[in-house]
């Protein structure tokens, strides 16, 4: 109830790093595998997609989280751990990719990806309506996880789609990105 009722967005970081477990929890409790163990160890993600088809893909960018050098990742939900894709330095790169300075103040950024034909091969072209709705699930338990973390989330739409597509090798066709998130550790407010 507290995190519901303090969602909100957050564009004010403070120049302290996110933690590991904090990010660890992040990506677990936003986009991970839950785990039955009385149905003979069944897996299903965090969140809901549409016949099951799981079609998102999450890529941490890395500016200030301990313990993680900073990096473009891909995040490996079944092993819960981070892929190595770029090494610095991205940030300018990045940085280029948004018309908006303070994004760069936040700990991490997080492109979220639709690997299309997962969904589009089951339901043909309303799949693109239910990638976006399950984005919109991915986007809200990421806001609602900063909110129980003492983060800030802010989610972000004015991006440049084939600059972040270029920078993580992917067509935009195929995969291609869906949206974005910015989460830092919360600039202190003076009194």
């Amino acid at each position: 109830e507290e995190a519901i009722l303090r969602r909100e967005s957050s564009r004010e970081f403070a120049s302290t790093p996110i933690l590991l477990s904090e990010l660890s929890d992040l990506l677990y409790y936003s986009t991970g595998l839950k785990i039955w163990e009385d149905k003979g160890k069944h897996t299903k993600r965090v969140y809901p997609s549409a016949g099951g088809r799981y079609p998102l893909e999450v890529y941490p960018f890395i500016f200030k989280v301990s313990e993680v050098p900073s990096g473009v990742y891909h995040y490996h939900l079944k092993t819960h751990s981070l892929e190595l894709i770029l090494e610095p330095p991205f940030i300018k790169t990045a940085m280029k990719q948004f018309n908006q300075s303070w994004i760069k103040r936040a700990g991490a950024i997080f492109v979220i990806t639709a690997m299309f034909d997962r969904t589009l091969a089951k339901y043909s072209d309303r799949g693109y309506r239910h990638i976006l709705t399950e984005y919109g699930h991915v986007a809200q338990n990421f806001y609602l996880m900063s909110s129980a973390l003492d983060l800030g989330c802010c989610s972000i739409g004015g991006f440049i789609d084939n600059g972040l597509n270029d920078m993580l090798d992917i067509d935009g066709i195929d995969e291609g990105v869906v949206g974005v998130l910015a989460i830092g550790s919360k600039k202190e407010k003076s009194s």
